[in-house]
């Protein structure tokens, strides 16, 4: 008799322990556009530069920047950044090109896809002219 206790009191245990662990959830992932600029794209003096994209995720995604990179000098000339969370965003900024030389640039999107720095990110180089 004890052993028949014995046995349903652990398989009880067993089914409360199987059924209270949760799943591991699918890691989210993002697929991320950048429509503007277009690679080799030039930007002459004094024109704007449209900085125009989306961001598609697989679930729920934690922010995104956006970095604008002088490579020729290596300096970052425009940063922006969005904090909510949201599973799509579509970004439309925009830069003035008053760089003074012609120089090579680089707009790299990131997106934080957890809180743990998990990031998925996409770069187009293109040039603004003199």
């Amino acid at each position: 008799m004890n052993l028949k206790i014995n046995i349903s009191i652990l398989l009880l245990l067993s089914l409360v322990i199987w059924t209270g662990c949760e799943k591991e959830s699918e890691p989210v992932t993002a697929t991320l556009t950048l429509i503007e600029p277009t690679a080799g794209d030039t930007i002459p003096a004094g024109e704007a530069l449209h900085m125009h994209g989306t961001v598609e995720g697989t679930g729920e995604l934690h922010g995104y920047s956006l970095t604008l990179t002088n490579l020729t000098t290596n300096q970052v000339v425009y940063s922006g950044s969005n904090d909510n969370h949201q599973t799509s965003y579509a970004f439309d900024e925009h830069w003035v090109n008053m760089e003074g030389v012609t120089s090579s640039m680089r707009l790299t999107l990131v997106v934080n896809l957890d809180h743990d720095g998990t990031t998925s990110s996409k770069s187009v180089d293109f040039v603004a002219a003199q």
